[in-house]
């Protein structure tokens, strides 16, 4: 276990503060481990990034290992990080990154939080540190936190983003959920695509296949690496593994897949995390009616909200980014700012 110090003006010795102690380890014991999931769980500035069931994900996308970080004042938990340190073959780099944290139940908390994870970091020789703590409320103040500990802005078009749409589910009607007159242009392509036979249902492992299909195929289009092998049984092991955590839902037209939407719901909050569609032609938004009854999904298991994912940035003006946004726009027009990446090098 890991100890924070404070340094005082008189003397360059640390001082232990005995009522605050982290954690910093790859390996949580039980209780260690039950604390971090109740508090990742429950706080108001967490994400579905930062729990422990979604790192294997994460590892089978990019060389990385797991850090758990915790910070307890009096005992009791203030801030947690899944800290992931990048890799070279079986060597650890001085590179870390902290997707969608840390996390913190209060955002006045946050200064402090950053202060032990600067030190744990710095510690066990993490030289850059990337962070992005997840909050919508006042990320102005919370960048000029980040800043004040030395992050500095590092946020860019094309990186996780920081602006995003969302419905507020206590509107939704659930006998008629797109009856409202901001909803027409979603109720219109629904009818459309249900007049031309289109159903939609709820996914299966085996739907897997059919989504990497559709997945490698925009990949190979953008010039992307196509991912392991690994990825796609994490992602199920992931999404089918708790009825409540996530759900997939795939559309079919002739009985063939033709889009597949993976949402989950993390603290009340359902996100829409990743989807594909073929590239088969279609009169309608291929991705319109999974998109549809994962709201509907969302708001029959007592989510408050929906977030339909990154829109861009004011400035930025890729075309495809800017045709997922218009296609986003069809479901809701509420718009939220989220925290910036930020970087610190040690």
């Amino acid at each position: 276990m890991d100890a924070i110090y404070d340094h005082s003006r008189e003397s360059h010795w640390p001082v232990l503060a005995p009522s605050l102690t982290t954690v910093f380890s790859s390996r949580l014991s039980a209780g260690d481990a039950r604390d971090y999931d109740a508090f990742v769980a429950s706080a108001r500035g967490s994400h579905y990034s930062q729990a422990r069931s979604w790192a294997p994900v994460v590892m089978s996308t990019k060389p990385v290992t797991p850090i758990y970080f915790l910070l307890r004042s009096g005992g009791r938990v203030i801030g947690a990080a899944l800290v992931l340190r990048a890799r070279l073959g079986g060597m650890p780099l001085p590179l870390a990154q902290v997707e969608r944290g840390p996390v913190c139940q209060r955002k006045e908390d946050l200064p402090k939080v950053l202060e032990a994870l600067k030190a744990c970091t710095l510690r066990h020789g993490i030289a850059r540190l990337s962070v992005m703590p997840y909050w919508s409320e006042d990320p102005q103040r919370v960048a000029s936190w980040l800043e004040r500990e030395g992050f500095s802005n590092h946020q860019s078009f094309a990186g996780r983003h920081a602006r995003t749409l969302r419905i507020n589910l206590a509107d939704i009607d659930e006998a008629e959920p797109f009856a409202a007159p901001e909803l027409a242009k979603v109720r219109h392509e629904v009818r459309r695509a249900e007049r031309a036979g289109v159903v939609v249902r709820r996914g299966e492992r085996d739907d897997l296949l059919a989504f990497r299909t559709m997945h490698e195929d925009l990949q190979c289009q953008a010039d992307k690496a196509l991912p392991q092998d690994s990825w796609c049984q994490a992602l199920a092991d992931y999404f089918f593994a708790d009825d409540n955590r996530g759900a997939v839902f795939v559309c079919e037209s002739e009985g063939e897949p033709i889009s597949v939407v993976f949402v989950t719901c993390h603290g009340g909050l359902a996100t829409y995390a990743i989807g594909a569609s073929s590239s088969t032609q279609s009169r309608f938004p291929k991705m319109v009616l999974p998109m549809a009854q994962a709201v509907l999904w969302a708001k029959k298991i007592g989510a408050h909200s929906f977030d339909l994912g990154g829109i861009p940035l004011e400035g930025d003006t890729d075309p495809k980014r800017g045709s997922i946004a218009k296609f986003k726009y069809g479901f809701s027009h509420t718009e939220v700012s989220l925290v910036h990446e930020h970087v610190r090098w040690f």
